[in-house]
């Protein structure tokens, strides 16, 4: 089990320092025309936190106010960019999303463990898949849950003992949202605003 985690921890590591490149990279380079451009034309955002545990693990989480919750802070995010869209949460949207044009769908799975060595602390394995729905766009959606269109580096962390499961989970979450998408939406607004100069 260590030895995976440090597997994982080297990947991330890795990975991680690829994105914070292309999120930094400066709008006059080629680089930044590589962003798809759903992170900056999409209008509203639906956000989904799937949890796969063991059942004894999966009962400490609080399904609806995680996904409530990660919804909340992401609308704070985004508001802070001077974004004002809806934010939606739950798997509901997500089933819904080819009826919902310019929407950005972020589905972020959580795999939870125990820690082996330390039975009451948890491991939180976090990833997001990205889907966007444009009906001008080639290539609309045809099934119900589609192929993501882009998947981001796993990211592994740990909940202590003493947290709450729930609160936890949501804070790791928004972290990840925070590290990842956050700064490709932020990156990708200001190439918008360098457009219209």
């Amino acid at each position: 089990m260590n030895q995976a985690l440090a597997q994982y921890a080297r990947r991330r590591k890795n990975e991680l320092i690829a994105i914070i490149l292309i999120a930094s990279a400066d709008a006059s380079t080629s680089q930044a025309t590589t962003l798809p451009f759903e992170y900056g034309a999409f209008r509203s955002v639906c956000t989904s936190v799937e949890i796969a545990a063991d059942p004894q693990v999966e009962q400490e989480f609080a399904r609806a106010t995680i996904n409530e919750n990660v919804a909340r802070a992401i609308q704070e995010r985004l508001r802070m960019l001077g974004l004002t869209y809806p934010v939606v949460a739950g798997p509901a949207c997500l089933r819904e999303r080819a009826t919902a044009p310019q929407q950005l769908g972020l589905l972020f799975h959580a795999r939870v463990v125990s820690d082996p060595e330390h039975p009451r602390r948890l491991i939180v394995s976090l990833i997001m898949h990205s889907f966007y729905n444009d009906p001008k766009s080639p290539g609309p959606y045809h099934t119900d849950i589609p192929k993501a269109q882009h998947e981001f580096p796993t990211d592994v962390s740990f909940c202590s003992a003493e947290a709450d499961p729930s609160r936890c989970l949501t804070d790791r979450v928004v972290g990840y949202f925070d590290v990842t998408m956050l700064k490709i939406i932020e990156l990708a607004q200001e190439l918008l605003k360098g457009e219209r100069r």
